[in-house]
């Protein structure tokens, strides 16, 4: 029998490994000029899933980073038309949710739908909570399309927590943000010098400021602890996007999880509550109205700082609109308490800026819980936080700051765990910081069995049981 070349089984394995890379400079070289030029950007974005789909059949590892970062190029490449006015139909997210499901499907198909959904019980509830709500919502009038969409971001949520959880590899991931966001950022300034002639600085509606914020963290604090140049200024070009586009909260959140991740890691309780109490401080202009719209006053006074500050980004219209959109959502728990108005249903507000609102989609992301999903939705929410936030660790200290400033911030204005566009990173990151306390315990279990752990004291008492019925016997027999 011919011996197998140990050579052409690692080459083999190397190219699979760079098969994501491949692809993606290919479309870029060479596929994405023309689509842009000419039309066609959707199909492109579809096809490009369709090929992720057959890289994650192979390489099911690789799912948990193609599902976030084909996401994010999907907010790059083909922004959604309500960007400028908030009110035109965003058809684009069609194709966004439609890639997204074929990736998604490869994953679950390649892992196991029930290995998949081996999740805590505590994800498991809060998905329960979620279909009761839907099926509530549709059967009280609320539109299939709404339903359908919204239950997707839970799905997406839960999916994404079971993949990275068996199959997530933490390493990979951030190789692949350090690569591919390095790319989409380079589309980004493309698109934004393109629009600058007609808009020049301006502020836009979309999700893309808040996913690079979110990749830029986890990139950024996880390149500090590790010392990689490469990560840390990656992460720093990814943060232009919200820069760029004006995103006061996405800006403040990737600021204030800076002394949240020092917090993490020191030791002293002391310096750790500074770092907490630094941490909350930098957060208050993105939560309080009126915190932000004294910062924002002061930033104005600047000298010519009025040339680059676009129409509208001086008042803090848009968190009192949160406050808003908050209180009408406790109005419908108390009307509704155990399934809010369920999943798809509209909420009605007083806009600060737009007058009497009924809308389906609610921006602030306690107020989308409360509404949606009612007590029983929150109630298990919580508990799948604190699932969460039980598995936080020094070892992944970028995950774990990014999630914890994601629930004290983001979700104050966004449903930043609910919405399909950015539901997958979250479930990723949860996943790889439960994984990782996984294989934790694992190894402290088998290092018992060697230093002396319950398996290693087992042990010993047989050997020394043995010992003794050994030496009883053959003083019986000498006797």
């Amino acid at each position: 029998m011919n011996a197998i070349n140990p050579s052409l089984i690692i080459t083999q394995r190397d190219a699979y490994a760079a098969l994501p890379s491949v692809i993606f400079w290919l479309g870029v070289c060479f596929l994405l000029p023309i689509a842009a030029l000419f039309g066609g950007m959707p199909y492109l974005l579809v096809g490009l899933a369709v090929v992720l789909a057959v890289v994650v059949y192979r390489r099911p590892q690789e799912a948990p980073g193609v599902g976030i970062l084909y996401l994010f190029a999907c907010n790059i490449l083909l922004p959604h038309s309500a960007r400028f006015d908030g009110v035109t139909t965003p058809w684009e997210m069609y194709y966004w949710a439609i890639g997204l499901l074929i990736v998604t499907i490869s994953a679950v198909a390649r892992i196991g739908l029930r290995q998949v959904f081996a999740v805590p019980r505590s994800a498991r509830s809060f998905l329960l909570v979620a279909f009761a709500a839907a099926v509530y919502g549709q059967t009280h009038g609320a539109a299939f399309s709404y339903v359908s969409r919204q239950f997707y971001g839970v799905l997406m949520l839960i999916v994404y927590l079971g993949i990275a959880i068996h199959v997530g590899d933490e390493e990979l991931l951030l190789r692949r943000i350090q690569v591919f966001g390095t790319l989409c950022t380079f589309c980004f300034v493309v698109y934004y010098v393109a629009v600058f002639p007609k808009y020049g600085f301006h502020k836009e509606i979309g999700f893309n400021g808040t996913e690079a914020c979110l990749l830029s963290i986890v990139l950024f604090i996880q390149g500090m602890q590790r010392r990689k140049v490469s990560w840390i200024l990656t992460g720093l070009a990814l943060l232009l996007v919200p820069i760029l586009f004006f995103m006061r909260g996405a800006v403040l959140t990737f600021i204030m999880t800076l002394p949240l991740a020092v917090a993490l890691r020191v030791k002293s309780k002391k310096f750790k509550f500074f770092c907490w109490a630094t941490s909350v401080l930098i957060a208050l202009p993105a939560i309080f109205p009126p915190v932000a719209q004294m910062a924002m006053d002061e930033i104005s006074k600047v000298p010519g700082m009025e040339r680059f500050l676009p129409p509208g980004i001086q008042d803090s219209d848009t968190l009192f609109e949160r406050v808003v959109q908050l209180g009408a959502a406790v109005a419908t728990v108390q009307a509704h308490p155990l399934l809010g108005a369920g999943i798809g249903s509209d909420i009605e507000f007083d806009s600060p800026t737009m007058g009497a609102r009924q809308v389906a989609f609610v921006d602030s992301g306690w107020a989308y819980l409360l509404q949606k999903m009612g007590v029983l939705g929150a109630v298990t929410f919580v508990w799948l936080l604190i699932t969460i936030f039980g598995s936080l660790s020094e070892e992944s200290i970028g995950f774990s700051a990014c999630l914890l400033s994601a629930v004290i911030v983001t979700l104050f204005s966004q449903p930043v765990f609910f919405h399909f566009t950015t539901s997958p990173f979250m479930g990723a990151f949860a996943g790889l910081l439960l994984a990782a306390k996984h294989r934790h315990r694992i190894s402290i279990g088998a290092r018992s069995q060697v230093i002396g752990g319950p398996g290693f004291l087992s042990t010993l008492h047989k050997k020394f049981s043995y010992a003794l019925m050994k030496a009883a016997s053959s003083r019986l027999q000498k006797h």
